[in-house]
């Protein structure tokens, strides 16, 4: 089976509820996936975020533009496929126009794939669908899922289905770099970074924000996750926090990051890949999106998470550089908003444990 999915941590973690359906329908088939080396200093390769899962034996992991640009890359990597001779493609990627579509065709057919899943026109260029009971669009672990249909249920509500089967030195890592943060209520985790300039709500809004919350979060500990280069930022919003704290930036693999979620009891960030593998682990999240791609489309899978979306004029715009209206899809996102999404959240949470602790006392 060859996958095809480019992307990077939020990405891939969307595709593991599909992941875990084609490992269950070709048990025994090797499983290869073709996708992009990391685009930005915040990036991680695909293989660091699945390594160990079993559900992707091998990867072609390339250069998407030089493959685009350059035809002897191009036809080197068509050398390799043709070599190896996929009986079945897996197509996972975002929304395509028909150009990219009909140069993607065109490239796995020079590869001699014998089958195609999902390689129309139709199924490609099909935007994410409206769901008028939410009042925004699809997730887009639901447009993969449908796009899988014909292997079978993804089982987007079950659990395992996102399960990154962390080992138990991964997780004992973990556990240990976030111990000088357990505060007697519990944990927010927190991140602060993100790959595009674009969707960064700015520093004197994390510092506003924190400097309110540490008051209102008494009796929790602050943990704050990322790249190494975000860890000055970091560091000059968790120096604010009144509780215990950690500063983890460039401390972690992206799988020990992953164990880190697996003891928040909050997570709050930005749209970029530690909001969905906080997700993935169970935890609710309160996120900070612009409005650049359609509401619901990149949010974090499940009704239990606070987003924090503007719908401005310009919505839906795709931009990765705001250069008219100073982003204000997130700049217009207050402070008070975003910390009562995670009082609301911190409220639920207390609420639940309480009452698993009434029943274990009963028990």
């Amino acid at each position: 089976m060859l996958i095809f999915r480019p992307g990077s941590v939020g990405d891939t973690i969307l595709c593991l509820p599909c992941f875990h359906l084609i490992a269950r329908r070709f048990p025994n088939a090797e499983r290869r996936m073709l996708t992009n080396s990391p685009v930005a200093k915040v990036s991680v390769p695909v293989k660091a975020i699945l390594e160990g899962t079993g559900l992707v034996d091998d990867y072609f992991e390339v250069d998407h533009s030089d493959v685009r640009g350059r035809l002897r890359t191009r036809w080197d990597l068509c050398r390799r496929i043709r070599s190896w001779r996929p009986d079945l493609l897996i197509v996972l990627t975002e929304v395509r126009e028909f150009k990219q579509h009909f140069s993607e065709l065109a490239f796995f057919k020079l590869c001699g794939v014998r089958a195609m899943l999902n390689m129309s026109l139709a199924e490609r260029s099909a935007p994410h669908r409206w769901v008028p009971e939410r009042g925004r669009y699809e997730y887009e672990a639901e447009r993969l899922a449908r796009l899988v249909r014909s292997l079978g249920d993804a089982r987007l509500d079950d659990s395992a289905s996102w399960d990154l089967r962390l080992s138990p030195t991964e997780r004992e890592r973990a556990l240990e770099a976030v111990k000088p943060a357990r505060g007697t209520a519990g944990l927010v985790v927190c991140s602060i970074g993100s790959a595009l300039g674009i969707q960064d709500w700015g520093a004197e809004k994390w510092l506003a924000m924190i400097e309110e919350l540490t008051v209102r979060a008494d009796g929790y500990g602050l943990a704050v996750v990322g790249a190494g280069s975000e860890y000055e930022r970091s560091e000059a919003m968790r120096t604010r926090w009144h509780g215990p704290s950690v500063n983890l930036c460039g401390r972690l693999g992206i799988r020990e990051t992953a164990a880190v979620m697996k003891h928040a009891d909050v997570y709050l960030g930005h749209d970029s890949g530690p909001i969905h593998l906080a997700a993935a682990a169970g935890v609710p999240c309160v996120g900070v999106y612009t409005a650049r791609n359609p509401a619901g489309q990149w949010f974090p899978y499940g009704n239990q998470h606070r987003v924090i979306f503007h719908d401005v004029p310009c919505a839906g715009c795709g931009l990765s550089e705001c250069t008219v209206y100073a982003k204000r899809c997130i700049t217009s996102i207050t402070v008070a908003e975003v910390l009562g999404a995670v009082e609301d959240l911190l409220l639920r949470v207390g609420s639940a444990s309480l009452r698993r602790d009434v029943v274990r006392a009963s028990e």
